[in-house]
């Protein structure tokens, strides 16, 4: 093990789990492992303790894990994967032609293809939803897809959908230029309900899920098992559990600490039971989702909790999976230069799921007081939090 973890590709970013270095050193991996008697569990165990060192080794378990889930299904399982893309072309590309290149879309196919040749019983498909892109992602994807004839992936278009009336459409969703606007939840959510119109017998899961690799395909899997033993009819990818293995860039770790205290005291029972809820990774049972879908009413970022927070009070069961996510954020559309929502916005929103699920007060002083915090008083805020959040009720000397 030692020797596989010196001698492991440097992981940098999310790319770096795609190439062909990441390709040979998966199978070095799986051949070592194959003449161990420890179970995955304790490998992983035992890994960690080399530390950031051991990342690339890790996230070859993870694939392996997901591998193994589903090699052994036993039931015909159809696996629809919910991919948002909003100023994605440079990610769609390979790296030889965009600097920041994943070859995103075409590296999910290939995961796709190779599971249901692991398993007659697995069969996927991938819905890319472009919401409302004003740089053509959607149209690179169409393009892409043309290189796959017969394949059951397609592409949707949320804006043609508004114009169109489209009856799949969440409620009272519009443009860009609009209230309702979507920032990427809008899009999941219409991708899922365009899912859910498949009549099959088989288990169908849908998962949410980022347009780049962050968290790479190959871990599908691991949404999977749960769900099909009948554990679980939510499968929730988490980065902060004991065998997770996590790559997040700084100024995300900066920007967030402070929104996730906040939907964390406006949302107690959701945060007793999840700690990592804007990680769109995310499996759920057809039927289940089904129940859950119409009572979302956020399209922007926090679309991720409402479902989450829709499940607890609709009793679907949820389990959490740590996963390995490596951070995608050099093309990301969220970085400081860019951000399409802050988190002052967002955190209305989750005002708006405490108040329509009833999970806090309505009079609560903090919830309250928020409401009247400006964007200029919230970016003071960032740079300097409270260490307590009802320090935030304190007036300002």
């Amino acid at each position: 093990m030692k020797s596989l973890i010196e001698n492991g590709p440097a992981f940098r970013e999310a790319y770096d789990a795609s190439t062909a270095e990441a390709h040979s050193y998966f199978d070095k991996v799986k051949e070592w492992l194959s003449a161990q008697d420890e179970d995955l569990a304790t490998i992983d165990q035992q890994a960690a303790k080399f530390g950031d060192k051991a990342l690339p080794f890790r996230t070859m378990l993870k694939f392996i894990e997901s591998e193994n889930a589903i090699r052994t299904l036993q039931q015909p399982t159809l696996l629809t994967l919910i991919n948002p893309v909003y100023k994605e072309t440079g990610r769609m590309q390979p790296r030889a032609e965009h600097p920041h290149g994943e070859d995103s879309l075409r590296t999910k196919i290939q995961c796709m293809r190779y599971f249901e040749s692991l398993n007659s019983n697995f069969k996927g498909r991938i819905f890319v939803i472009d919401d409302d892109c004003p740089e053509g992602s959607g149209q690179m994807a169409e393009q892409i897809l043309q290189q796959y004839p017969g394949s059951p992936h397609r592409v949707f278009f949320l804006g043609k959908a508004i114009d169109e009336n489209d009856p799949d459409l969440p409620p009272g969703i519009t443009h860009k230029d609009g209230q309702n606007r979507s920032v990427k939840g809008g899009a999941a959510l219409f991708g899922m309900s365009k899912a859910l119109q498949v009549t099959t017998d088989d288990l169908h899961i849908i998962v949410d899920n980022d347009a780049d690799l962050s968290v790479h395909p190959m871990q599908l899997g691991l949404l999977i098992k749960d769900i099909a033993q009948g554990e679980a009819k939510a499968v929730i990818g988490s980065r902060r559990e004991d065998d997770s293995v996590a790559l997040i860039g700084e100024s995300r770790n900066r920007r967030g600490s402070l929104f996730i205290k906040i939907w964390q005291y406006l949302l107690p029972e959701l945060a007793k039971t999840i700690n990592d809820t804007n990680r769109a990774f995310k499996g759920f049972e057809s039927e289940a989702l089904r129940k859950i879908l119409p009572l979302i009413r956020i399209y922007t970022f926090p679309y991720q909790i409402e479902l989450l927070q829709a499940c607890i009070s609709k009793g679907i069961p949820m389990v959490k999976k740590g996963i390995a996510y490596i951070d995608s954020e050099a093309a990301s559309t969220q970085n400081e230069a860019n951000i399409t929502e802050t988190y002052l916005n967002q955190i209305h929103q989750i005002m708006d799921i405490a108040i329509r699920y009833k999970t806090i007060p309505a009079s609560d002083p903090l919830m309250n007081h928020l409401r009247s915090v400006s964007e200029e008083e919230w970016r003071k805020i960032q740079v300097n939090p409270p260490e307590n959040l009802l320090g935030l009720l304190a007036k300002p000397t």
